[in-house]
């Protein structure tokens, strides 16, 4: 009898490790089939809560609710998408709760590419927890096909601007160490290669230069022209970038005396302005970071006014954007010193949502903006209005976004 245990036991050992595979990888089957009838609900269905989607651009990590805010409506418009199988490998982890897998695919639209993730055993039914779509690169053409990618990157760069709300500030459950991974957080998921923020204080910079490997900034205090008061720093992505020369200057009659002030402004006003050439392609551009004061409407008009003459002293022939917390609206007279004349602002008016909510989520003024100069075409916009979480926001001020084409005649050869 003992011998027949043992026997059994070796007998049904391996088909009950096979099972799971067995589960695993029919999951993956419907998966595929489910994304090329459309249907979404079986498709969502099979994902984890937790769940997370890469893409195959650098920015696309979708967490599930994000995904399928992205592509349920697709979907439901009786569009899908086809990755046919041609290879599969699935590895049980020791737990027996956890499988990860790599597939090889075929897409009529990509060629060959390859998914790879885990999937996870909730409640006896196999679910997936990641997934990420490669699409591949035969070695001998990887080279070129790199410097395509940087030429295309170098010809595209992605702004933002983004008032982050002072850290001193008595902001109850906002306080800044409830919400400065929520700033970063975001930052990272977006991987803007400019980021110009207001309100910033040396401390707030200090976190967030920890936080963002790969970043750095330019800039000074207002107060001092060193380290004391609010900065508008400019954050960049120095894999990207490289910083040629940059600079302040206060919005004042004496323009290069830190905490000057003589525009009807109690506080000081600055401006942190910024040269950058890409580290592949060598292309440059300027970049203006400016936050204009909250109360003194005549301090808003000569601000932008000393804005329009500063950018005429310059003699480079390059683009430049002027980008940050305008403190009134695109129709106001400071900021039409620029908009419609040489300058247009990215986000269009009938796509705009206001930017400044005072931590409710809601939109109020649209008072936050990037202005791009005639002469480059704005490939996308927005106002990012998500990231809220608890009644815990990033900041009281939604970011924009926007990917600006630096030589459009370029773009229509690449």
């Amino acid at each position: 009898m003992k011998r027949l245990i043992a026997l059994l036991l070796l007998v049904l050992a391996p088909a009950a490790h096979a099972q799971p595979e067995r589960e695993v990888f029919e999951l993956l089957s419907e998966m595929h089939e489910a994304t090329k009838a459309a249907d979404h609900e079986t498709y969502f269905d099979m994902f984890t809560d937790d769940a997370v989607f890469f893409g195959t651009d650098i920015w696309e990590r979708w967490t599930k609710q994000e995904f399928e805010s992205l592509y349920k409506p697709y979907m439901e418009s009786g569009r899908g998408w086809w990755f046919q199988m041609r290879d599969r490998h699935i590895g049980m982890q020791p737990c027996g709760t956890v499988a990860v897998f790599d597939e090889t695919l075929y897409s009529e639209s990509y060629g060959q590419c390859r998914g790879s993730g885990a999937c996870r055993l909730v409640d006896g039914k196999w679910k997936i927890v990641r997934y990420h779509l490669d699409i591949t690169l035969p070695n001998p053409i990887a080279a070129g096909l790199v410097e395509q990618v940087r030429a295309h990157e170098a010809n595209n760069i992605e702004l933002m601007t983004f008032n982050i709300r002072y850290g001193t500030a008595n902001d109850g459950i906002n306080a800044w160490h409830n919400r400065q991974d929520f700033v970063s957080g975001l930052i990272r998921a977006e991987l803007p290669d400019v980021v110009g923020m207001q309100e910033a204080l040396k401390e707030q910079i200090d976190d967030l230069t920890k936080a963002l490997p790969g970043y750095s900034f330019t800039g000074v205090g207002r107060d001092d022209g060193k380290d004391k008061g609010e900065f508008a720093p400019i954050f960049y992505n120095a894999d990207k970038l490289r910083l040629v020369e940059s600079g302040t200057f206060w919005f004042s009659d004496t323009a290069d005396q830190p905490g000057s002030t003589s525009y009807g402004n109690s506080i000081p006003r600055i401006c942190t302005w910024a040269e950058f050439e890409t580290i592949h392609g060598s292309r440059s551009f300027r970049v203006a970071n400016v936050h204009l004061d909250h109360q003194s409407a005549e301090s808003r008009l000569k601000s932008m006014q000393q804005m329009r003459g500063a950018i005429g002293k310059t003699t480079k022939e390059m683009p430049y954007f002027v980008l940050g917390d305008f403190n009134c609206t695109p129709d106001s007279e400071p900021a039409q010193r620029l908009i419609g004349k040489g300058w247009k602002a990215a986000v269009e008016a009938e796509e705009a949502t206001g930017t400044f909510h005072g931590f409710t989520g809601q939109p109020g003024s649209r008072i936050d903006m990037i202005l791009v100069p005639g002469s480059c075409e704005t490939a996308e916009a927005e106002v990012i209005t998500i990231g809220g979480k608890d009644g815990i926001w990033p900041s009281d001020h939604f970011p924009v976004r926007a990917i600006v084409t630096l030589d459009p005649d370029q773009a229509e050869t690449d």
